[in-house]
């Protein structure tokens, strides 16, 4: 394979994975089934009589309300191409592990290497400040490495509402 092949290649790769940094949430997934279905963990949603899960793989599934349930799966689909390139739920990336996110203190995944201003950041993740954090990382943390800004105020409420709905009970 000659050099420019390869270079070609690799740039249309790149291209590619970028482009679903910024889907439009509203498009089907297109994502492969795993080759083994996923558990289900419980999972704390309001109200609670709602019986909605979250698998593993931070699909929903269960028999609450399909307003409740749509929604849910609309933060997931957000989540996904909006974060997904530098998050995930249970794993470190370029970003740190997002689940049990909600009540946890900013820089405390032990095994993630924070930026200093998400050391020296004393805040307790709420649906608040994790508003305002996605609004503008920058303003919450001067000089934090995040430079991703969600500007839609109902595109930060539906993934801050599935980043609580996958969070661990207290």
């Amino acid at each position: 394979m000659t050099y420019a092949l390869m270079r070609t290649i690799s740039v249309a790769c790149v291209t590619l994975f970028l482009m679903g940094c910024g889907q439009n949430p509203a498009a089907p997934s297109t994502t492969e089934p795993a080759s083994e279905p996923p558990t289900a963990q419980s999972a704390v949603i309001n109200p609670p009589s709602m019986a909605v899960q979250i698998m593993d793989d931070g699909a929903v599934s269960g028999a609450g309300s399909s307003a409740v349930h749509d929604k849910l799966e609309r933060g997931r689909v957000l989540y996904q191409r909006q974060c997904g390139a530098c998050h995930s739920l249970d794993q470190n990336r370029v970003g740190p592990k997002h689940r049990g996110v909600i009540g946890r203190v900013s820089g405390d995944v032990s095994d993630y290497r924070y930026s200093r201003a998400l050391q020296d950041l004393d805040l307790i993740w709420t649906v608040e400040t994790l508003d305002a954090w996605l609004e503008n990382p920058s303003q919450v943390a001067p000089g934090t490495a995040m430079g991703f800004r969600l500007r839609d105020a109902d595109d930060r409420a539906a993934i801050i509402e599935y980043l609580g709905s996958v969070s661990p009970e207290p």
